[in-house]
């Protein structure tokens, strides 16, 4: 009888135990779960972010057509272009300046002076071997109607009367006209006025020309000599333009470029300033006595 009253209290001390397990198991404190969840989140794939997209690219702004007129509508004028340049000419190392000026006449005659630091590199391009010879202070191209006449001025004037049609083409390029003509033509003459100013002791308006706008239109004109100008170019900066508020005319323009100058055979970054100092003038062209006897070639 013992016996049995002892089993019956072991049995009932192991339901109670067995009781307080199972309460154990289902009713586990929130920390214990938190835990669960949070290792639970911490091993789950992330949530998928977002491909940032690429800044869209700036549209270039060409600017209003710039009301131009061109100089070929004058009767004459005097003007100067100089152009700085820091690269390589005919493949060596070059840093310089060369200026050209400028006049020309109603009768069919024009002059152009250039004077520089950089005028010995580029005067056997003009005139040949033979003005190659000479260490020149200036170089004078005379067009008249009898022809076209190279004057080399080192320690005595040496006239040369070149028999190639194209021989001075090199230097023709860097008449302030040509330039001018090359660098404001309509393709390219857009840009945002900025004032009225006084340039030269001429009433001006003042234009600035998008760099990036100019590039585009040269590479894509149809005038030859500035889609040339174009193609060899690796960037324009913003250029500055004066107009005549009388006349409509370009009296002054300020320019900076990158790339190939074909006239020079240069390669680099270059510089051009140009400057219209008279019109209408008709200023007196005369060959020197040095071109009675030219040297022919």
């Amino acid at each position: 009888m013992k016996t049995l009253r002892r089993y019956q209290l072991l049995v009932i001390i192991a339901l109670v135990l067995a009781a307080k397990l199972v309460s154990s198991l289902l009713f586990s404190s929130p920390s214990t779960n938190t835990l669960g969840l949070t290792a639970l989140q911490a091993t789950s794939t992330p949530a998928p972010t977002a491909t940032p997209r690429p800044a869209p690219t700036a549209t270039v702004v060409a600017g209003d057509p710039i009301p131009i007129k061109p100089l070929t509508d004058l009767t004459s004028l005097e003007a100067t272009v100089k152009i700085n340049v820091n690269g390589l000419l005919n493949g060596e190392r070059a840093q310089g300046d060369l200026t050209a000026l400028l006049n020309t006449n109603d009768q069919n005659k024009s002059q152009i002076k250039v004077t520089g630091g950089l005028l010995g590199d580029v005067v056997a391009q003009v005139g040949g071997a033979v003005v190659g010879l000479f260490a020149p202070r200036e170089v004078n191209i005379y067009k008249v109607p009898e022809g076209t006449y190279v004057v080399v001025n080192g320690l005595f004037p040496v006239c040369v009367k070149p028999n190639a049609p194209k021989a001075t083409e090199a230097l023709d390029k860097l008449s302030p006209q040509s330039l001018m003509e090359t660098l404001t033509g309509s393709e390219v003459a857009r840009g945002k006025f900025v004032g009225n100013e006084t340039v030269n002791g001429i009433p001006a308006k003042h234009y600035v020309i998008n760099g990036d706008a100019f590039l585009a239109a040269a590479q894509k004109s149809s005038d030859p000599n500035l889609r040339t100008f174009g193609e060899a170019l690796w960037s324009a900066e913003d250029a500055d333009l004066f107009i005549s508020a009388d006349g409509g005319y370009p009296i002054s323009f300020r320019g900076s470029y990158s790339g190939e100058f074909e006239p020079l055979k240069f390669q680099g970054d270059f510089d051009v300033q140009i400057d219209l100092t008279s019109v209408n003038t008709n200023p007196t062209v005369e060959l020197p006595s040095a071109c009675n006897n030219p040297i022919s070639q």
